[in-house]
């Protein structure tokens, strides 16, 4: 087995324990030892990076051509077709690549980023091809919450029947658009749906998300689909809090730029008491995905309540030391429990 030099220490030092507290013998312990090799270099991270960047580069052209004014135009020469025949097409095209991606995982099940990506541009002709169904006269005057709700629907079918997160992950990003779309419809010029503006909108979003999650881990089928349900339902939320924090439950510029900022300091306590609870649980279920959400907002709250409160007032000098002294003392409490739980299991 073939392991990176992070995760060879902690098999090493794992062994080394095992070794000691004799609940293996020497012989064990070599041959333990002896089955996993140390890769210098993290070639499967290389290669998703350099996939996500392919994909983007890919984007990119997209968007570049859909600028340019005088390729589209040539582009609309050449292509003299209807939209609804357009659609068909992509929505063929789609399927040959969701067609080739299974047939590619099945040949090769280990090369699973390649595969994925396979599948992305499945997930791109889909779209594309809703884009012209968009533009038939059947569907030119439905909204284009509906059809973004329908492109969710089969993003999550695919998702889950082909056992794509990437697809799933489209789904659950095709989902926060939906409302995003559907709810500023309703809101109409106020903002405001059922007194909420975007980001309390996308708290609820949010907590639905990881509820989903939780959902999803209960089920063998669908284990593989809650890390990534979990991470977009954290960064949803999170992220809704924070931009609460800044701007609070207001929709207009005008009314957000009349309120001093320390009135919205309820939603800061908001936000970091949900980053303290959320980096506390993943600490305590030892799950990473939660400890890193936790502490990268709770983080990135501080901050910002240090540029809207201290920037012009308090001292650099002493607001970085009582920050130092803060996680000083977390650290410390979170050693003294580390101990006790080590204390316990022996």
């Amino acid at each position: 087995m073939k392991v990176s030099k992070q995760k060879a220490k902690v098999l090493n030092s794992a062994i080394t324990h095992w070794e000691q507290e004799q609940l293996i013998s020497d012989e064990q312990a070599r041959q333990l030892r002896g089955s996993y090799q140390v890769v210098g270099f993290d070639w499967k991270l290389l290669a998703v990076y350099s996939f996500w960047i392919a994909i983007t580069c890919f984007i990119i052209s997209i968007g570049v051509l859909l600028a340019d004014d005088y390729l589209m135009e040539l582009l609309a020469t050449i292509i003299d077709t209807p939209a609804s025949i357009l659609s068909v097409i992509s929505g063929g095209i789609a399927v040959l690549f969701y067609r080739a991606g299974v047939q590619r995982r099945k040949k090769h099940p280990q090369k699973n980023i390649s595969n994925e990506a396979t599948f992305f541009f499945g997930v791109l002709m889909t779209a594309v091809s809703i884009g012209f169904l968009n533009e038939t006269a059947l569907f030119s005057t439905t909204h284009d919450a509906i059809l973004l709700l329908v492109l969710t629907g089969i993003y999550a079918v695919l998702g889950i029947r082909l056992s794509s997160v990437l697809i799933w992950l489209f789904a659950l990003f095709g989902f926060g658009a939906w409302v995003l779309s559907q709810t500023s419809y309703l809101a109409g010029s106020s903002g405001y749906f059922l007194g909420m503006n975007l980001p309390l909108r996308f708290v609820f979003v949010g907590l639905f998300v990881i509820g989903l999650s939780l959902l999803t881990g209960r089920q063998d089928r669908y284990h593989h689909l809650k890390e990534p349900t979990l991470f977009v339902g954290l960064l949803y939320f999170l992220t809704a809090l924070w931009l609460l924090s800044i701007f609070g439950n207001y929709e207009d510029v005008t009314s957000w730029s009349k309120v001093k900022q320390i009135e919205l300091l309820h939603w800061s306590f908001i936000a970091g008491g949900s980053c303290l609870a959320i980096l506390y649980l993943g600490i305590k279920s030892d799950n990473s995905l939660c400890r890193s959400f936790g502490i990268t907002f709770l983080l990135i709250n501080l901050y910002t309540r240090y540029f809207e409160y201290f920037w012009e007032s308090f001292h650099k000098t002493v607001f970085f030391a009582v920050l130092a002294l803060t996680f000083w003392l977390i650290g410390s409490h979170a050693e003294k429990l580390w101990q006790i739980g080590n204390r316990t299991s022996r």
